[in-house]
């Protein structure tokens, strides 16, 4: 038997018996058992160059300093979309420490502050949500003050969100304050938590616990580990990968400040589940579209807890190899099927090619964020 087959023969078999054992003693991850394609090795770092290249190119409007929704002619300005641009930005700043992505971070917060109608107050909950997350990661990043007073700014703002309708949670916006949404309470764990890191006020732990509690008891399904839409909405068809992403930061989060295991185990179990199940979320190992629209950006942000999670030191040796291993894939997946060269545009189907030049801003910043992310993780040297 060749070494190859060896190998097929052999990890058919380890898989089969960790089927067949479970995960319900440590939870690790089991890669889904469809053939893996054999693709090429990427350079990450010039992947994401030439994916942010493209994102200014195409998407960038520089007479208003925002990101299109599309470059094809659509201005529409999508306030929670420039908040992910923000966040893109900073990776390459980080990956680069070139001043000019310091420059755009810049020039994008006035230009969204003045397409809000000058402010940076948002009817949307979760919209604020996004933008604080992104700058707290360009404080972090750059040691701006502006940055972390805004994200506090922004915190306050979402606290009023929270009220008893439901049995608590945030609203998704002000005006529809029984909308209880997964998207309007899992990002507001994580920033809680970051808040808390930063500032030690206790506060802030209190109300991470608090959000984190009512999600696991109203949104989570207990079952599987997976979040719904929104409290009251059971629909299989309403279960999105972005309020999966948040759900495993915000477990991650919690446990990176208390250690309590049952967070993490939270966030594990999610992964796990989503990476595994071939019917519906990882057909054929790689992460399903979720067409354009808003639905572009909903992997974009798994993707980017879900290499947060590999990269925090939490996981043990087998769980990371496998997270890193279906990270990859994904990567690969994208770079050799689904780029349209030479405009480095990205379609939302990272396992086929797009059919035309033509895209929304959210699904090139779910694939500047995939690349990204692996550059990351290579520069931590957790990927060869």
């Amino acid at each position: 038997m060749k070494k190859k087959q060896f190998l097929a023969a052999t990890f058919a078999v380890l898989l089969a018996l960790q089927l067949l054992v479970g995960c319900a003693k440590d939870e690790r991850a089991v890669v889904p058992p469809e053939s893996q394609p054999v693709l090429g090795e990427v350079n990450w770092s010039a992947a994401a160059d030439a994916g942010q290249n493209a994102l200014m190119n195409e998407f960038y409007n520089t007479g208003a300093n925002y990101f299109n929704q599309n470059n094809n002619g659509h201005t529409g300005f999508n306030y929670w979309w420039n908040a992910h641009a923000l966040d893109v930005l900073v990776d390459a700043y980080v990956r680069t420490k070139d001043v000019k992505y310091k420059e755009r971070m810049t020039a994008l917060l006035q230009g969204c502050y003045v397409k809000n109608g000058n402010t940076y107050w948002n009817t949307f909950y979760d919209d604020m949500e996004w933008w604080a997350l992104a700058c707290l990661r360009a404080y972090d990043a750059t040691g701006d003050l502006t940055y972390k007073t805004m994200a506090r700014q922004y915190w306050t703002w979402i606290k009023v969100g929270w009220s008893d309708i439901k049995n608590g949670g945030i609203a998704w916006a002000s005006g529809s304050k029984d909308s209880k949404n997964a998207c309007s309470n899992a990002p507001a764990v994580i920033i809680a938590c970051r808040l808390y890191q930063l500032d030690k006020q206790e506060d802030d732990l209190v109300w991470a616990k608090k959000i984190y509690t009512w999600l696991k008891t109203y949104v989570v399904d207990g079952s599987r580990g997976l979040v719904w839409d929104a409290h009251g909405n059971k629909n299989e068809d309403n279960i999105y990968t972005y309020n999966q992403g948040t759900w495993v930061g915000a477990g991650m989060e919690l446990y990176r400040i208390t250690k309590d295991r049952a967070y993490l185990d939270d966030a594990v179990r999610n992964v796990n589940y989503l990476i595994n199940d071939g019917s519906k979320f990882s057909p054929r190992g790689v992460l399903k579209g979720e067409n354009t629209g808003d639905g572009g950006l909903f992997k974009g942000i798994f993707i980017r807890y879900m290499a947060e999670l590999t990269a925090s030191g939490f996981l043990d040796s087998y769980t990371q190899m496998l997270y890193l291993d279906y990270l990859k894939l994904n990567g690969q997946s994208l770079f050799h099927r689904a780029v349209k060269a030479p405009e480095n545009i990205f379609g939302h189907d990272w396992f086929s090619r797009p059919a035309s030049k033509n895209a929304d801003c959210s699904v090139q910043l779910s694939g500047v964020i995939l690349f990204e992310s692996l550059d990351g993780l290579k520069r931590l040297k957790l990927l060869k």
